[in-house]
C-alpha cells in the first residue's frame, strides 16, 4: 500500500484523480467557486486500494453506504481496519501521508479544506502557527455530518456556485474543528449585542449594493474588521438571519418591486436580482411571500 516517497497533491487539480487510481467523482465543485472547501461526491462499486500520498489540504471523508465498507488505512505509519458505514468520517489533515484500501463498494463525499481559509477563521482565537488538526481515523460528528450532506445537496441544485452559502459552511466547519479536533483549544470569545448599528449599516447597505453578484462572507468581515467566523455570528445576533438568508431576503425583495413595476419577464427578473434561474427564484419567492412569482403578478 505505500511508496518509498508519498505522491504530493493538490485537490485544486483534478490531476490527482489519476495519480492515485481513483475515479472521476460524480459530483465536484466547478473551479473557481471553491470559497475554501472543495466539495465531491464518489460512488465506487468495486474495490479501491491507492498509493502513500497527501494533500494540500485537510481531507474530511463522510461515508454513506448503508452497507458495510471494509476500510484499510495506513495514515502517519499507523494501520487502521474497521467497518464504515453510514455517517462515519475520517479526518486527514493536510501534509500527513496516508493510504487507503477499500474491500469493497462504498460511497462517500469528501470535503478539502484550504489550510489557508483554516487558519484565517482561527487566527483570532489560537496562534495559527502552532495549530495542527489531529487525523481521525472514525467518529461520528453529527454537525460534520450535516454540513457535509448540506453541501452536497447544494452541489446537486441549480445554486452550486453560490459563493456566500459555500463559504459559511466552510467557516462553520472550520470553526468546529478548531474546537473538537485541533491541537490548541481556542479561547472563544462570547459577544451578546451584535454588531454596532454603525457597522450593522455598513454590511446591509453593501449587500443591497451587491445582491445581484455574489459577495463573499470574506469581504463583509474585511470590511468591519473581523473573523469570518464572528461576523457571522454577530450578524444573525443583530437581524435573526444568517448573512446568507439576509441575501436571498434581499434578492426576493427586488424581484418583487421588479414584477410589480416592470414589464419583465419573470426569467430575466430571476437572472437579474442575482438568482441562478427561475426555479430558483421560484422556491425563495414563495418561501418568503406564500406565493409564486407568478401569481404574484396577476
Amino acid at each position: 500500500m505505500t511508496t518509498e516517497q508519498p505522491l504530493i497533491l493538490d485537490a485544486a487539480s483534478d490531476e490527482f484523480i489519476s495519480k492515485i487510481g481513483s475515479s472521476t467523482p460524480v459530483l465536484a465543485s466547478q473551479k473557481g467557486f471553491w470559497n475554501g472547501v472543495r466539495v465531491s461526491y464518489y460512488q465506487y462499486h468495486e474495490p479501491l486500494e491507492t498509493p502513500e500520498h497527501c494533500f494540500s489540504q485537510h481531507l474530511i471523508t463522510i461515508h454513506l453506504n448503508h452497507a458495510d465498507a471494509i476500510k484499510e488505512q495506513l495514515l502517519n505509519g499507523h494501520l487502521r481496519c474497521d467497518r464504515f458505514r453510514n455517517g462515519d468520517i475520517c479526518l486527514t489533515p493536510a501534509t500527513a501521508p496516508v493510504s487507503v484500501r477499500l474491500q469493497n463498494s462504498s460511497e462517500w463525499i469528501a470535503l478539502h479544506l484550504e489550510p489557508k481559509f483554516f487558519e484565517q477563521i482561527a487566527a483570532e482565537v489560537v496562534d495559527p502557527d502552532r495549530l495542527e488538526i489531529v487525523p481521525q481515523f472514525k467518529l461520528n460528528d453529527p454537525l460534520i455530518y450535516q454540513i457535509g450532506i448540506a453541501l452536497k445537496v447544494n452541489l446537486e441544485s441549480e445554486n452550486a456556485c453560490d459563493r456566500l452559502y459555500t463559504e459559511s459552511m466552510a467557516t462553520a466547519l472550520s470553526a468546529h474543528l478548531l474546537r473538537h479536533y485541533s491541537t490548541q483549544k481556542p479561547k472563544i470569545a462570547s459577544y451578546c449585542d451584535g454588531l454596532s448599528q454603525a457597522r450593522l449599516g455598513q454590511v446591509t447597505e453593501y449587500i443591497h449594493q451587491h445582491s445581484a453578484q455574489n459577495p463573499s462572507l470574506t469581504s463583509m468581515a474585511e470590511m468591519v474588521q473581523i473573523s469570518p467566523y464572528y461576523f457571522s455570528r454577530l450578524f444573525k445576533q443583530s437581524t435573526g438571519l444568517t448573512p446568507h438568508q439576509y441575501l436571498l431576503k434581499c434578492r426576493t425583495k427586488e424581484a418583487k418591486r421588479l414584477i410589480k413595476t416592470t414589464n419583465l419577464s419573470i426569467a430575466n427578473i430571476a437572472v437579474q436580482v442575482g438568482f441562478v434561474d427561475q426555479s430558483h427564484l421560484n422556491r425563495h419567492f414563495k418561501r418568503h411571500f406564500g406565493v409564486s412569482p407568478s401569481q404574484f403578478r396577476t
